[in-house]
C-alpha cells in the first residue's frame, strides 16, 4: 500500500467498490469478486481484501492487481445472467483480446459504473499529466536503484583494486572479483527470495485474517450454543423438579388411596357382616311368612265361620229381645246373665277377627326388610368403583337400621272400642 508521501499525485478516485469480473483472455464461467477503483483515465482492480484497506487509509495501493486503461474504450449493459441476479458490464477495445465482463447485483450499481466509466473514458490533459508523473517517478526509483547499484560496483571494485595493489597478486583480486560477483548473485537471489517470501507472507497473512474471521465466527456460535445449552439445562433442572414434586404428591394420593381402600375394607367386612345378618333375618321372614300364610288360611276360614255364628246369634238376639219385648215378660236375672255373657262372647270373637284382619303386616315388613339389603348392596359396589377408578373416598357411612327377626308375637295397636 502506498502512502501519500511515497508518490506525489493526488490519491482520490472518482468511485470504488467491490464487482464480479470473469478471467480475461479465455472462456470460463467462474466469477471472481475484486475490488475495483477508477481513478482518471484507468481501471484498476485489487483482490477483495485491499477495500479493507482502502476504507480504513482512504489511499489506493499503487501496485493493482491489473490496470485497464479506459481512454478509447466502448462500454455496454448485458442482460445475459440477468437469470441469476447479475447485471453484466461489457468493456471493449480494439487493442484488446476479448471484452472484459464485469457484474453488480443491481441494476442502479451497474448504470452508475458505466456513466463514471464512460466520464473517465475521456482522456485530459491532467489523467496525461497523472500518468506522466507515475512514469517519471518509476523512472527515477530506477535511476536511483542503478545509481545505487553502481556505487556498489565500484565500491567493490575499488576494494578489490586496493586489494590487488596491496598483496600485488592479479589472480588473487580477480579471484576476490569473482567471489565478489558471486556474493553479489548471492545477495540478489537473496533479495529475490525476500520479495517473494514477502508476497507469500502477505497471501498467508491474507488467509490468516479470513481463517481468523471464520475462527470468531464459529468462536461466536458456540458461545451462542453454550448459553442457548445452559437455558436448556436450567429448563431441564425445572422440569426435574416439577417431576419430583409430582412424585411426591402421586405418593401422598398413593399413600390416601391405600388408607381409603383400607376403609373401604373395614366397611366391606362390616357390610358383609350386616348382609349375613340380613340374609339371615330374610330367611328367618320367610319362614315366618309361609307359617303366617298357613295359620291367615286357617284364621280365614275359622273367620268366616266365626262371621256365621256372629250373625246367627246376632239375629236370635234380636229375636230374642223383641220377643221379650213384645210379651211383656219379666227377664230373669240368669237370663240377663247369659245374654251378657253372650254378648261378651261375640265381642271377643269380633277383636279376634280384628286381629287376624291386621296379621298381613307382617307381611309388608319383610317386604321392607328385602328393600333396605338391595339398597344397601348398590351402594357397596357404587363405592368399590369409585374406589377402582381413583374417585373420591367413601363418605362417613350412616348408621344402619338392623331388621331385626320379626317374631309372630308383634304388638298389633289396639282395637277400637266400639264395633
Amino acid at each position: 500500500m502506498a502512502d501519500e508521501g511515497e508518490f506525489d499525485i493526488d490519491t482520490r478516485v472518482q468511485m470504488s467498490g467491490l464487482l464480479l469480473k470473469k478471467p480475461f483472455g479465455h472462456k470460463a464461467n467462474k466469477w471472481q469478486k475484486r475490488f475495483f477503483i477508477i481513478k482518471e483515465g484507468f481501471l484498476l482492480y485489487y483482490s477483495e481484501s485491499e477495500k479493507k484497506s482502502f476504507d480504513r487509509s482512504g489511499h489506493f495501493n499503487i501496485h493493482p492487481k491489473g490496470v485497464i486503461p479506459l481512454g478509447g474504450i466502448s462500454v455496454k449493459p448485458s442482460d445475459d445472467s440477468l437469470a441469476q441476479g447479475r447485471f453484466e458490464i461489457i468493456i471493449g477495445h480494439n487493442d484488446f483480446k476479448g471484452m472484459i465482463t464485469l457484474a453488480t447485483e443491481s441494476a442502479s450499481d451497474r448504470d452508475q459504473w458505466i456513466t463514471v466509466i464512460n466520464k473517465s473514458g475521456k482522456v485530459t490533459w491532467k489523467n496525461a499529466q497523472i500518468g506522466e508523473a507515475m512514469v517519471q517517478k518509476l523512472e527515477d526509483n530506477s535511476k536511483k536503484i542503478a545509481e545505487e547499484k553502481q556505487a556498489y560496483l565500484e565500491k567493490l571494485e575499488a576494494e578489490a583494486a586496493a586489494l590487488k595493489e596491496e598483496k600485488g597478486r592479479k589472480e588473487e583480486l580477480e579471484k576476490m572479483a569473482e567471489v565478489l560477483r558471486e556474493e553479489k548473485a548471492h545477495v540478489e537471489n537473496a533479495a529475490k527470495q525476500l520479495r517473494e517470501e514477502k508476497e507469500f507472507t502477505q497471501q498467508e497473512l491474507d488467509a490468516s485474517l479470513l481463517a481468523m474471521r471464520e475462527v470468531e465466527q464459529v468462536r461466536e456460535k458456540l458461545t451462542k450454543t453454550t448459553e442457548e445449552m445452559a437455558s436448556q439445562l436450567e429448563d431441564v433442572d425445572m422440569q426435574r423438579r416439577q417431576l419430583d414434586e409430582e412424585k411426591q404428591l402421586a405418593e401422598e394420593l398413593l399413600v390416601e388411596k391405600e388408607r381409603r381402600a383400607r376403609v373401604l375394607e373395614e366397611e366391606r367386612t362390616k357390610y358383609d357382616e350386616t348382609t349375613s345378618e340380613l340374609k339371615m333375618s330374610l330367611e328367618a321372614v320367610g319362614l315366618e311368612k309361609q307359617r303366617t300364610e298357613h295359620r291367615l288360611k286357617q284364621e280365614k276360614i275359622n273367620r268366616v265361620k266365626t262371621e256365621k255364628r256372629l250373625r246367627v246369634a246376632e239375629d236370635s238376639l234380636r229375636r230374642l229381645d223383641r220377643a221379650l219385648k213384645e210379651s211383656g215378660v219379666k227377664i230373669d236375672i240368669d237370663l240377663e246373665t247369659d245374654v251378657s255373657n253372650l254378648r261378651k262372647f261375640f265381642e271377643e270373637e269380633i277383636e279376634e277377627a280384628r286381629f287376624e284382619a291386621e296379621m298381613p303386616v307382617i307381611m309388608r315388613n319383610a317386604v321392607t326388610a328385602n328393600v333396605e339389603f338391595k339398597r344397601q348392596s348398590r351402594q357397596i359396589e357404587e363405592r368399590d368403583l369409585n374406589v377402582a377408578e381413583g374417585g373420591p373416598g367413601p363418605s362417613k357411612p350412616k348408621p344402619k337400621k338392623r331388621v331385626s327377626q320379626i317374631s309372630v308375637n308383634q304388638d298389633f295397636p289396639p282395637p277400637p272400642e266400639d264395633i
